[in-house]
């Protein structure tokens, strides 16, 4: 079974980087992977699903990259930094669909929308942070303007340079270019104190990440609830009973009590659940497993 799930995975990415996000449809999908609907239905519940967790996949790989890259201590700050930017030009050269859409205000499914939401927050929760660390604690005036002005240089360059011949050859004068031109601007903005962008601003167009993890925790408890009420009217063994019940807990402990929860933990007791669970209980547990992944 997990053979399956990672092949549409697989065939999912290829047909995103060739065909776009939008213009794949479940259809493609299926077709690529030689399955039928119903089994891409038993895995995911959407397109929109399947290409959250392509997403959390390849920007997982990303940032584990990232922060070593920034802990490499035999280098300067600065030469780490380069070779970050560097990384992220290239991850976003090689993925330019996934791009497109964590940049796009256009997606219709709510959960999808409020995914990217988190992907630029975080996106630009990391560089802020770099650029605090690499210029100094002085630039925090100034540095929601600078992670704007680097993140502009550096994506504006993928979006016009993605159809080019010469992209890898040019990657390197590009990384160069921004942090010079990254250099100057540091010193203009100390020189002049002028500030453009605001916390208050920022606020404005990133939703709190917060909030939107509560909302879903209020969601998920429901629906465990739902379905700890329902596991009791089966008729089954009081020892599966338990079984099923445990599962939930330490479902819910493991996202409530973890920072970062570990993933193997979720997909094995999930897995279990969908497994062993009463047929009954289907509809609810595939429910449980989108609003998990919602959050992780």
């Amino acid at each position: 079974m997990k053979d399956k799930k990672r092949r549409i995975i697989k065939e999912a990415k290829n047909i995103f980087r060739k065909k776009g996000y939008l213009l794949t449809s479940v259809a493609d999908i299926v077709e690529a992977s030689e399955i039928s609907k119903g089994t891409f239905y038993n895995y995911f519940t959407s397109k929109e699903e399947l290409a959250i967790v392509i997403f959390k996949q390849e920007y997982s790989v990303l940032y584990q990259k990232l922060d070593r890259e920034m802990g490499d201590q035999t280098r300067e700050l600065k030469d780490n930094f380069a070779t970050c930017v560097e990384l992220l030009i290239n991850f976003h050269m090689k993925n330019a669909e996934i791009l497109n859409i964590t940049f796009s205000q256009a997606m219709i499914d709510d959960d999808f929308n409020q995914f990217l939401t988190g992907v630029r927050l975080r996106s630009l929760e990391w560089i802020k942070n770099q650029i605090l660390l690499v210029y100094g604690e002085d630039t925090r005036p100034y540095v929601n303007d600078l992670t704007m002005l680097i993140t502009g240089m550096m994506f504006m360059f993928v979006f016009a340079s993605s159809k080019t011949e010469e992209k890898d050859r040019r990657i390197q004068d590009v990384v160069w270019y921004v942090l010079n031109r990254m250099d100057a601007i540091v010193w203009d903005l100390k020189k002049t104190g002028d500030i453009l962008i605001t916390e208050d601003d920022v606020a404005c167009f990133i939703p709190n990440h917060l909030d939107i993890k509560k909302r879903r925790m209020v969601e998920l408890r429901k629906t465990i609830d739902t379905l700890l009420n329902k596991i009791e009217m089966q008729e089954v063994a009081e020892s599966d009973k338990w079984q099923y019940k445990e599962s939930l807990n330490a479902l819910l402990s493991e996202i409530n009590n973890r920072e970062t929860p570990r993933d193997f933990m979720i997909q094995g007791a999930l897995l279990y659940l969908k497994q062993q669970a009463p047929k009954a209980l289907d509809r609810e547990i595939q429910v449980l497993e989108a609003q998990i992944n919602s959050l992780l």
